[in-house]
């Protein structure tokens, strides 16, 4: 219910049954304006947030431009993106007025961290509610936790299995893994330094000149920094979901996750294709090449041979060509058979 006096540095809000917003008690006659926003709670776990900066989904620990050969993408990509920066400064330069930030923009931040926080802080109040004006009930401590579970034979026997899978077999289990992932890391790291060796500084390196080694490297840096990612997206459960600095590592995470699986799963699709279906895909590729590797080509010189869109050509030197380019065509056209037959 709206108070019965008012004071203007303050404000009250009530909700009424017939509507689903906010009521604000401001009487005209206070000579106040007053703006609400009303807005829908950012939720976390669907990494809904509002901030005044876009999200970066570049790597931020690539390598310095002087580690690059001058050549190399990656060098190219940085120089761009520093001569953009350069500009940006310039126009900076050349603005008429600057005016200092006001109050409002100064509190914007700050407003817009509470805001998304708010889904997180609503959901933690409505938890705690329970507790406020009564006494919590004590809980109980490890021993009597173990004691009450543990009151038949079986429960004996489940709790033992657990402590030796917990105890002695995750740790091995665990301890295998980390040496097996140093292994492909360290043979990864010799590929990358291979792929990325020049011969001289302004020589292209191998994976310049190679699609097939430009996305062997991708994998492997994708692999070398899957668990920094893993490791970032841990910390994750030690703080608040609404705290927006670890979206793009969540992002890029899963991102390359789901590409080397896309490449996977479109591998394993197209190779058994190819495998089910051998016969009918090399008679199509067959077909395919013999229409425009051979009888176009013969077509295509047969008709430049007979006066083509009624140009009078040379009979003889067109004759002699004809021939002898139809002559290489066959000798082509024999090799491509004798090789598909064998």
């Amino acid at each position: 219910m709206p108070p019965d006096a008012f004071n203007p540095f303050h404000f009250y809000v009530y909700t009424k049954l017939s509507s689903r917003f906010p009521q604000i008690y401001c009487p005209e006659d206070c000579a106040v304006t007053v703006q609400v926003i009303t807005y829908d709670r950012p939720h976390p776990t669907k990494m809904q947030y509002m901030s005044l900066n876009p999200i970066a989904l570049a790597l931020g620990d690539k390598a310095d431009i002087l580690e690059k050969g001058p050549g190399s993408v990656d060098a190219e990509e940085i120089q761009e993106r520093y001569r953009k920066a350069k500009l940006v400064d310039k126009l900076k330069l050349h603005t008429v007025t600057t005016h200092p930030p006001s109050q409002k923009e100064l509190s914007l931040p700050i407003i817009l961290n509470q805001v998304n926080c708010s889904f997180e802080l609503g959901k933690l109040l409505k938890n705690n509610i329970g507790l406020v004006g009564t006494r919590p009930k004590r809980s109980l401590s490890v021993s009597e936790r173990v004691v009450e579970s543990a009151s038949t034979l079986w429960e004996y026997v489940y709790l033992g299995l657990w402590d030796l899978v917990t105890i002695w077999v995750c740790p091995v289990l665990r301890r295998t893994f980390v040496v097996g992932l140093l292994c492909h890391r360290m043979v990864a790291e010799i590929i990358l330094k291979v792929l990325e060796w020049r011969l001289r500084p302004e020589y292209a390196a191998l994976k310049d000149v190679s699609a097939t080694a430009q996305q062997v490297d991708i994998r492997l840096q994708q692999f070398c920094y899957w668990p920094i990612q893993y490791l970032t997206l841990r910390q994750r459960k030690n703080d608040w979901e609404s705290v927006t600095n670890r979206h793009p590592d969540y992002i890029r995470f899963y991102n390359s996750l789901w590409l080397v699986a896309n490449d996977v799963i479109i591998g394993i699709a197209l190779g058994s294709y190819i495998i089910d279906n051998a016969a009918y895909v090399a008679f199509q590729i067959d077909n395919i090449l013999s229409l425009y590797t051979v009888e176009g080509l013969q077509g295509m010189i047969s008709w430049l041979m007979d006066w083509p869109a009624g140009l009078k050509l040379n009979n003889e030197l067109a004759a002699f060509l004809g021939d002898l380019f139809l002559w290489v065509i066959e000798y082509w056209a024999g090799l491509y058979r004798d090789h598909c037959c064998t």
